[in-house]
């Protein structure tokens, strides 16, 4: 179920021509990961400082608040209201801005909901300044989950523009502590087309 909180950001957005584009846990459901997050994290794609201000000011409307003055060049700020809180992104992740590759590949999440590409939610994953194991086993579940449509000539160019190859391939030794062997024949898959487009 959609929060008051969420509901009204995404309200707000729409109302300034807005893309919003939900990252962090939250977005996890669109990769085929089921995980429970009370985190909050949005993005919106803004080009200048009087679109950001409009969508304050709508968000103002609908009774959310920030202390903050969010200016373009912030990577975030929070918004409070509705019984929650919230971090709007004006980036895709704390490492980089947006492109437009990028943008060109949002995908429709539901109503004028967006998340990233599977491949770059991926980048956003491994190049978090505070990465966790959390973020390192998300990315593992997403790899496998989506194994048929990852595009990895695609992803090995991100990888490349944010100098994260290395990274990735340390990521990719998780599969070996598969004990189990439950994903044997996945994360072989995985692994060869890593090595082939790599």
């Amino acid at each position: 179920m959609i929060s008051d909180l969420l509901q009204a950001i995404i309200n707000s957005a729409a109302s300034c021509d807005l893309p919003i584009v939900i990252i962090g846990g939250l977005a996890l459901p669109a990769y085929n990961i089921a995980r429970s997050t009370l985190d909050l994290d949005i993005c919106i794609y803004v080009k200048n400082q009087e679109d950001l201000n409009e969508f304050i000011n709508n968000l103002k409307k609908g009774e959310i608040t920030t202390i903050q003055a969010p200016k373009i060049n912030h990577n975030l700020f929070t918004v409070f209201g509705k019984g929650g809180e919230a971090e709007i992104w004006l980036q895709p992740c704390d490492t980089f801005h947006w492109d437009e590759k990028m943008i060109n590949r949002i995908q429709n999440f539901y109503s004028n909901v967006h998340v990233l590409a599977v491949e770059d939610y991926i980048l956003t994953k491994l190049a978090r300044s505070d990465r966790s194991s959390t973020d390192i086993n998300d990315i593992l579940q997403i790899l496998i989950a989506n194994t048929k449509t990852i595009d990895w000539e695609y992803l090995i160019y991100r990888l490349k523009w944010v100098d994260l190859e290395n990274e990735f391939s340390e990521v990719l030794k998780g599969f070996k502590s598969d004990l189990a062997n439950n994903f044997r024949s996945i994360s072989n898959d995985i692994l060869d087309k890593f090595n082939n487009k790599n």
